[in-house]
Order: C-alpha cells, then sequence, then structure tokens
C-alpha cells in the first residue's frame, strides 16, 4: 500500500466511525422506546480483511476499459448497519443497554480522534515532501 492510497482508507474508517456514531446516538436516542432493537456498525472485520488479502498489493488502475480490472478495490469496503434483534433487556422488548451504548459512544469518539490525527500526519508527510520540508 503507498502514501497515496493510506489516506483514503483512513477516510473511510473515519466515515464508518462517524456512522457508526450516528448509529450509536440513535440506540441511545431510543432507549426508552418499546421494541426497538439497538444497531451496530461493521466495519473493522471487512477492513482487516481487506488489508490481509491486498495489503501488500499494489492497488491497480485502469484507464482504458482492455486494462485489467481490479477484483476489489477500497470502494467495495463499506460499512453495514446490522440490527440486533438477538437479545431482549426488558419487558418492553426494547434492547438498549445505556451504560453499554455510552461506553461504546465514547471509544468510538476518541478512535475518530486518532484517526484524524493519523490523517493529519499523513498530509503533514506530504506537505513535508512537496515543500522538500522548507517553509
Amino acid at each position: 500500500m503507498d502514501i497515496f492510497e493510506m489516506p483514503g482508507l483512513l477516510k473511510k474508517y473515519m466515515d464508518a466511525k462517524w456512522l457508526r456514531h450516528e448509529v450509536l446516538s440513535n440506540n441511545i436516542a431510543n432507549v426508552d422506546t418499546p421494541n426497538f432493537k439497538r444497531s451496530d456498525v461493521v466495519f473493522e472485520d471487512l477492513l482487516k480483511n481487506y488489508l490481509k488479502e491486498n495489503g501488500s498489493k499494489l492497488p491497480l488502475s485502469t484507464t482504458n476499459e482492455k486494462h485489467i480490472q481490479n477484483t476489489w478495490s477500497m470502494i467495495d469496503i463499506k460499512p453495514k448497519i446490522i440490527v440486533q434483534n438477538d437479545r431482549t433487556l426488558r419487558n418492553d422488548g426494547n434492547n438498549v443497554d445505556i451504560d453499554k451504548e455510552m461506553v461504546e459512544l465514547a471509544e468510538n469518539a476518541l478512535s475518530y480522534n486518532i484517526i484524524a490525527e493519523q490523517v493529519q500526519r499523513q498530509f503533514s508527510l506530504l506537505r513535508s515532501a512537496i515543500t522538500e520540508g522548507r517553509r
């Protein structure tokens, strides 16, 4: 994986974290809604599989329809929202545990900030390379 593809992967990861923040916030907002089932976002496993299968390969870029087509690209990695119907915590059918949701929301926010710092570092390296370290 080259330095130009890395910000794209980090952007996809940030987008997935943002979506997860929205889903967790929705779970928290519906903590008292009868029969509400919590949702979550699956992305990390998809990203791990992509990196395991394609991490050491250079991505293919096609500019002509006769070029060999890339069979899997970063565009294929998309977060998936899943609804968890497997358990119910209360008699009203709601399965949201507010304490768990708050912990996951804080964890998600922290990891989003870490990824944002990584993106900032990548662009800082590019800026330094472009300006040859001069300002």
